[in-house]
């Protein structure tokens, strides 16, 4: 090789190395009080059996009224979401029994929140061309669920992912050919 060669690929090897930060990102919150899923723990936490009023679930950062992310549940909604057909009534715990007895003076609220921020990664061309896209996934997601007869809380329960953590790679050895068949057929339909 000679030396224009040579410096040639050097130019084009210092450009393709930057272009990572081409790459398109996306964040997706569902917003929420909580700064993190500690966040969320602790003031679910805060919530006591039998004690918390419905008034100070919502000054703990619970409130259906300020968040966008909750659902409302009936006594009903609360009986499908957690009786099931095998398990007897009895096993069920209290404060559920007590929802399910008082009928029309129970409800229910249940909460997802969720915060991730998605980074495509690797290379610029690779993905450009789409022979191979990269993204790395991060965040965190809390969902929590407060059963209230008479505004008082009786039941509460809740589970999430406080460290997702996904690396996604998509390949498609024909690049940007890779469903170009699926295109042309459903032109013709």
């Amino acid at each position: 090789m000679d030396r224009v060669s040579v410096s040639i690929a050097v130019i084009l090897l210092a450009l393709c190395s930057g272009c990572s930060s081409l790459l398109p990102s996306e964040r997706a919150e569902v917003l929420s009080p909580f700064a993190d899923y500690l966040d969320a723990e602790q003031r679910f936490g805060q919530a006591v059996v039998g004690k918390t009023s419905r008034a100070e679930l919502f000054s703990l950062g619970f409130d259906p009224l300020a968040q966008g992310n909750c659902k409302m549940l009936s006594f009903i909604d609360v009986r499908l979401l957690f009786v099931q057909p095998n398990i007897p009534l009895d096993y069920l715990p209290d404060g559920l029994l007590q929802c399910l007895q008082a009928k029309d003076r129970c409800i229910g609220y249940a909460f997802d929140f969720n915060k991730t921020d998605t980074q495509r990664v690797g290379s610029f061309w690779a993905d450009a061309f789409n022979f191979r896209k990269q993204r790395e996934l991060h965040g965190w997601s809390f969902r929590a669920v407060f059963v209230l007869v008479d505004d008082v809380l009786v039941h509460k329960v809740s589970n999430g992912e406080p460290n997702i953590r996904r690396f996604e790679v998509k390949r498609n050895p024909l690049g940007p050919l890779q469903g170009a068949g699926e295109f042309f057929s459903d032109q013709l339909k």
